[in-house]
C-alpha cells in the first residue's frame, strides 16, 4: 500500500530560500549542512529533498546525491518528482536493476515520459553473473542498493544492506566496506570466504593478499600472490585488485605480465575511461620499477589522455621527464586506496586530547606502513610518517606473527626511508630529525640520507634549530638604519651603507651585528685587512657571536691557517640551540675546514645536512654560499674574498638575513 504523505508542517519559506542562496553563492558545504537539517526535520517535503540532492550534486558528491535521492524515493515511492530525480542518477551510476524498477513505477504513475525500459533481454543481461549463473531481480536490486551506500561512503549501510546477499560482487563489496570500517580481520575472513566460493574472484583474492600484508603476515600474503599472478582477470574489478596487490608486494614483472593479458581481455573494450586510466597508471608503475622508462612514459601519457585529472600519473610523468630516468619508487596510490576511510574520518575529527587514541586505533603493522609510504602520494607519506613516529617510542600493541620472520619496526623503517628516493629532501630530513629527537639515534651519530642525487652519510647533531626572528637589541631608529645599511650594501651603495653603520656604532660601540655588517662592507670594497680586523674585534668583544667567528674562520682557512680556524669553530656544534641562519654559516665554515684538511666525507656530510634544511629561496641561497666555500677550499685556493663577493649578492651574516627579512 502506498505511503500516505506526512502531515508534518512544511519548512518556512525563509529556510528554503536560505539554502537556495547558499547554492547561488556556491557555498556547497554549508548548503549541504542546511539541507540535511531540513530533510531530517521535514523528511517528506519534496523541496527540502530536492535541495539536498542538488547541493550534494553541485558539491561534486554524486554518490551521496544518488543515495539521498533514493532515500527520498523510499519515503515517497509515488512521488513523480522523486522518481524523476533518482532515475538519471541511477542510470549514470549503472544501478540498472533499480532503474528498471523505477521506470516501471513511473510508467504506472504517468511519469518519466519517453523512457522505456521494457527490454526483457536487457534485464536478463543484468541478472547474468560473471560465472554464468542467474540471480533474481530482488537480489539485483539489493546489490544495487548496497552500491548506492558504497558510492556514498556509507559503509555501515553497505554492511547492513548486503548482509546475507550471496551475489559474488555483493560479498566483495561487503568485505570492502568492513575494511573501510576498520574491521580488518573480519574483512580478511570475508574476502577469503568469497575467494573460496569462487576461485576466479580475483578482486577478493587481491584484497585478501593486501589485508594479510596489512596485518603483518607477509609470508601468507606472498603465498596468495602465486595464484593471483597466474589467473586471468574476467572483470575490470578483478584486474584492478590483481594489479594493486601484485605491486604492493613488489611482484613487478608479474604485474606487467598481468597487464599485458588484460589488454587482450574481452571486457577491456567496454571499460570506463577512469578505469582504463587507473589500469594504465598502475602498469606504468610496474614498467618504471622494472627500469623501462619509455614504456612508463607512454603509459602515463595514455592514462592522462583517458583521465586528465589523474594526479598521480601526472606527478610521475613530470618527475620522469625531469630526471630522464625511470622512477624506482613511483607514486601509485592515494590514501583512500590503502587505509580505512572510517579511521581517517575519525582521525581528522579527533581533537588533541583524543589524537593519541585515534592514531592507536589503526592495526596496520609497521611494515605495511613502510610499503604504502614507498608507493603512496604526499598524503600517504605524511600519514605513514606520523604513524611510525607515534609508534617509535611505544611498545606495539600487536603480537608478532607466530613462526613468521622478525618484524621490521618503526625505528629501522624510518632510517631506511630517509635513504630512499621517495618524497622530498625536507620529508627525508624530517624523518631523521624525528629519530634524533626521539633518542633513537645518538648525538652526532652518522646516518645515511638521499639528497636527491646520491646517498650521503650525515651527522645528526643534538642542536635545536630555530627559524623565528631574533631581536637586534637596538632602538627602533637604529634598527631601521641597520636594515637600510644591509639593503645599500646589497645594492652596491657602499657610502650610504657606511654612513648608517657608523651612525649606529657611534651610539652603540662594538654592536656585533653592526660591526659584522661593516666587515662585510669592507670585504665588498676590497679592503680585506680592515675586514679581518673588524671580525677580530667582534670576536674579542663578543666571543659568542657565531657569525663573526665563522666568517673569520673562513678567512683563516683561505690563508691556510687551519689550526686557528679550527680553534674559532671548536665547540660551536655543541650549542643546544642555533638559529637556522647560524646553522648554514657554521656548517659551511666547518665543511670548508674539513675539505681543506682533506676530510671530504665530513665536508660532504655537513653539506648534506644543509640540503635537508633548505626549504626557502633564502635557504637555498645560503646553501649555495656554503657549497661555494667548500669548493674554494679545494687547493689551489685563490683569493677567497674576491671569488666570494663575485658569487654572492647578500652576505649571510647581515642583520637583514638574521632577522628573517
Amino acid at each position: 500500500m502506498p505511503k500516505k504523505p506526512s502531515k508534518t508542517p512544511p519548512p518556512e519559506p525563509a529556510q528554503i530560500k536560505a539554502v537556495e542562496r547558499l547554492l547561488r553563492d556556491r557555498d556547497y558545504p554549508r548548503a549541504i549542512e542546511r539541507a540535511r537539517v531540513l530533510v531530517q526535520r521535514f523528511p517528506d517535503h519534496g523541496g527540502a529533498n530536492q535541495l539536498l540532492v542538488d547541493a550534494l550534486d553541485l558539491g561534486r558528491d554524486r554518490g551521496a546525491a544518488a543515495l539521498a535521492a533514493y532515500q527520498w524515493l523510499e519515503r515517497r515511492p509515488n512521488s513523480p518528482r522523486a522518481l524523476e530525480t533518482f532515475f538519471p542518477l541511477a542510470i549514470e551510476a549503472r544501478h540498472l536493476a533499480l532503474a528498471y524498477r523505477v521506470a516501471e513505477r513511473a510508467r504506472a504513475l504517468g511519469a518519466l515520459s519517453g523512457v522505456d525500459l521494457t527490454d526483457a533481454a536487457g534485464l536478463q543481461e543484468i541478472l547474468r553473473q560473471p560465472d554464468g549463473s542467474q540471480i533474481t531481480r530482488e537480489q539485483a536490486e539489493q546489490f544495487d542498493i548496497g552500491r548506492l551506500h558504497l558510492n556514498a561512503d556509507d559503509f555501515e549501510g553497505v554492511v547492513r544492506v548486503l548482509d546475507g546477499c550471496s551475489i559474488l560482487s555483493a560479498r566483495n563489496n561487503r568485505a570492502f566496506a568492513l575494511f573501510h570500517l576498520n574491521r580488518v580481520e573480519e574483512a580478511l575472513t570475508a574476502f577469503l570466504e568469497a575467494w573460496a566460493q569462487d576461485p576466479e574472484n580475483l578482486f577478493a583474492l587481491g584484497w585478501a593478499l593486501r589485508l594479510r600484508l596489512y596485518l603483518g603476515d607477509e609470508t601468507g600474503a606472498r603465498a596468495l600472490g602465486v595464484p593471483l599472478a597466474q589467473a586471468p582477470a574476467r572483470r575490470s574489478e578483478d584486474a584492478y585488485g590483481q594489479l594493486t596487490a601484485l605491486l604492493l608486494i613488489h611482484e613487478d614483472q608479474a604485474a606487467w605480465d598481468t597487464f599485458e593479458r588484460m589488454e587482450r581481455a574481452a571486457w577491456a573494450a567496454s571499460e570506463r575511461r577512469h578505469r582504463v586510466a587507473e589500469r594504465l597508471h598502475l602498469a606504468a608503475g610496474a614498467a618504471s620499477r622494472l627500469g623501462r622508462a619509455d614504456q612508463a612514459r607512454t603509459l602515463w601519457r595514455e592514462a592522462l589522455e583517458q583521465d586528465p585529472r589523474h594526479a598521480t600519473a601526472a606527478e610521475n610523468l613530470a618527475v620522469l621527464e625531469r630526471d630522464a630516468a625511470p622512477l624506482s619508487c613511483p607514486v601509485l596510490f592515494g590514501w583512500r586506496q590503502v587505509l580505512p576511510i572510517d579511521w581517517m574520518r575519525r582521525l581528522s575529527e579527533a581533537d588533541e586530547a583524543h589524537l593519541e587514541s585515534a592514531l592507536g586505533a589503526l592495526t596496520a603493522r609497521d611494515a605495511y606502513l613502510e610499503t604504502i609510504y614507498l608507493a603512496g602520494d604526499a598524503t600517504v607519506r605524511a600519514l605513514g610518517a606520523q604513524l611510525l613516529t607515534h609508534r617509535l617510542t611505544r611498545e606495539s600493541p600487536v603480537q608478532p606473527i607466530p613462526g613468521g620472520p622478525p618484524e621490521r619496526r618503526a625505528a629501522a623503517i624510518l632510517r631506511d626511508l630517509a635513504r630512499r628516493p621517495v618524497g622530498t629532501p625536507q620529508e627525508r630530513g624530517e624523518l631523521l630529525r624525528t629519530l634524533r629527537e626521539s633518542g633513537v639515534v645518538d648525538s652526532d651519530e652518522t646516518v645515511q640520507f638521499w639528497d636527491g642525487k646520491v646517498l650521503r652519510s650525515v651527522q645528526l647533531v643534538s642542536t635545536q634549530i630555530d627559524r623565528a626572528p631574533r631581536p637586534t637589541d637596538l632602538p627602533a631608529d637604529l634598527e631601521a638604519l641597520l636594515i637600510e645599511a644591509a639593503d645599500f650594501t646589497r645594492m652596491g651603495e657602499f657610502a650610504a651603507s657606511d654612513a648608517r653603520l657608523n651612525a649606529i656604532l657611534e651610539r652603540v660601540p662594538d654592536h656585533p651585528i653592526a660591526l659584522g655588517n661593516l666587515a662585510v662592507l669592507r670585504a665588498r670594497q676590497g679592503r680585506d685587512t680592515e675586514c679581518r680586523e673588524l671580525y677580530a674585534r667582534v670576536v674579542t668583544a663578543h666571543p659568542d657571536y657565531l657569525f663573526a667567528r665563522c666568517n673569520l674562520a673562513v678567512l683563516l682557512v683561505e690563508d691556510g691557517d687551519l689550526a686557528r680556524a679550527g680553534a674559532l669553530l671548536d665547540g660551536l656544534l655543541q650549542r643546544p640551540r642555533l638559529h637556522l641562519q647560524e646553522v648554514f654559516a657554521l656548517y659551511g665554515a666547518l665543511a670548508m675546514l674539513h675539505r681543506a684538511q682533506g676530510e671530504d666525507a665530513s665536508a660532504d656530510a655537513l653539506i648534506a645536512n644543509l640540503e635537508q634544511l633548505a626549504q626557502t629561496d633564502d635557504d637555498r641561497h645560503r646553501l649555495a654560499l656554503a657549497k661555494a666555500r667548500v669548493a674554494l677550499a679545494t687547493p689551489p685556493m685563490g683569493r677567497f674574498i674576491e671569488n666570494l663577493t663575485a658569487l654572492l649578492r647578500v652576505p649571510p651574516q647581515s642583520d637583514a638575513v638574521l632577522r628573517g627579512k
